[in-house]
């Protein structure tokens, strides 16, 4: 069935569950209720949300390091009926007579700003993702898919476990996230594809012995830094990348990366539109009936991949002209002191706005030197007018940059 780090859980583990489920005073509506679940065991998360997905419940899936106060907040939020909360046994209930009509995923997505929504998917559009992504996957049933994102985020439920479970292959959730751990785990199984985040990618290729290397990964979320994408091609036989949103799941999957802002070939379940190269739009999806506005700047390259230049409120307009942070971070890395850098806009009265970055490096760089270095390779409108270098990078609770975050932070150091 499946392994959570060394312990292994049968199909037999998963209907005794269900037997138990089937006991729970709590569960026998769930047809008709919407379940806020916050589970410390990962098992007993997985089984439950394979019980509600069956029963045509509602799911609501909550991390488990939430603390209860925040857990309930979530779950008022996302109008749960009960919340199960660190165990089977807790089961708090919520003021919601409304009957659930039809069972869905609910999901809090923050984006880029912060600001939580909730997002509500019908198993159905779930089931028609995963036909679509299993078809599309670049890699057959002998390919291990070694989970280390949080599963109760849809690239580690969806995408990872449930995808695996979908096509027969025993997955390997990895919730010990020292970096070593999964290192050892890649080693036990040669043919692996590693789902996780940019972030913790990134840290685990730094720490691999000389002599290894990444089977495959997989990455989703948000972009990979240039310097970032040549160490993890130097480490790895096979480079992925699939790119999603919360309201309709995965869009598409490229199955050998060449530059991180190339996305691949939409699923076949979808119809995707945006702009030309030297004319980039908004990516707008469609799924049946639903059209989907992702907010999200992109084009189709001359070899019909979908490449994503960055979020459309994130995009600085100087004077009349765009300016993607992508592609001015991207020259900032490739400074060898500089290790993070956040691009960003601030309102200027001549320009509109204007480009503004705050960055990590190895040492004190002299904001002279770093104006000289874009200069030689950016157009005038892109070099940034200030630049603020910080300790850290502040990031959401999923791992991804938030510029407004970056933004606030410079703020209020200016201020004190």
């Amino acid at each position: 069935m499946l392994y959570i780090n060394d312990d292994y859980f049968t199909s037999e583990d998963v209907e005794a569950l269900f037997c138990t489920f089937d006991q729970l005073d709590a569960l026998k509506k769930c047809s008709n209720q919407r379940i806020g679940v916050c589970l410390t065991h990962p098992f007993h998360f997985i089984s439950l949300s394979l019980y509600i997905k069956e029963k045509g419940g509602s799911l609501a899936p909550i991390h488990p390091s939430t603390p209860k106060e925040a857990a309930l907040r979530q779950a008022e939020k996302a109008s749960c009926h009960l919340l199960l909360y660190g165990s089977l046994e807790e089961v708090i209930y919520l003021p919601n007579d409304l009957e659930e009509q039809s069972g869905v995923l609910v999901q809090m997505s923050s984006g880029t700003t912060g600001e939580p929504k909730c997002i509500e998917r019908s198993w159905q559009s779930i089931e028609e993702e995963l036909d679509s992504y299993v078809r599309q996957l670049p890699f057959g049933v002998d390919v291990t898919p070694l989970i280390t994102c949080p599963i109760t985020h849809s690239f580690g439920l969806i995408s990872g476990v449930l995808a695996a479970l979908k096509r027969n292959v025993e997955p390997v959730i990895i919730t010990n996230l020292y970096p070593h751990y999964t290192i050892n785990k890649c080693k036990e199984y040669p043919k692996h594809v590693l789902y996780g985040s940019p972030t913790f990618i990134h840290t685990l290729v730094q720490l691999l012995p000389s002599k290894q290397r990444i089977h495959a990964v997989m990455t989703s979320g948000m972009f990979f830094p240039d310097s970032w994408f040549s160490l993890l091609h130097r480490a790895s036989t096979h480079v992925y990348q699939q790119y999603g949103c919360s309201e309709v799941g995965c869009i598409s999957i490229h199955p050998d990366v060449s530059h991180p802002s190339e996305m691949g070939l939409p699923l076949s379940h979808l119809i995707v539109e945006t702009g030309k190269q030297e004319q980039p739009k908004e990516i707008v999806v469609q799924l049946g009936r639903t059209v989907v506005y992702t907010k999200d700047i992109g084009y189709v390259n001359e070899d019909g991949l979908l490449c994503l230049l960055g979020r459309m409120d994130d995009m600085i307009n100087v004077a009349g002209l765009n300016v993607y942070p992508q592609e001015v971070e991207d020259v900032l890395l490739q400074e060898p002191r500089v290790e993070e850098a956040v691009v960003y806009k601030k309102a200027d009265s001549f320009a509109g706005e204007r480009v503004c970055v705050t960055f990590t490096a190895c040492e004190r760089i002299d904001p002279i030197q770093l104006r000289e270095w874009c200069k030689m390779r950016l157009a005038p409108h892109q070099i940034p007018i200030q630049f603020h270098q910080v300790d850290y990078i502040p990031t959401l609770p999923n791992g991804k940059i938030s510029r407004k975050l970056v933004k606030e932070m410079e703020y209020e150091s200016t201020r004190n």
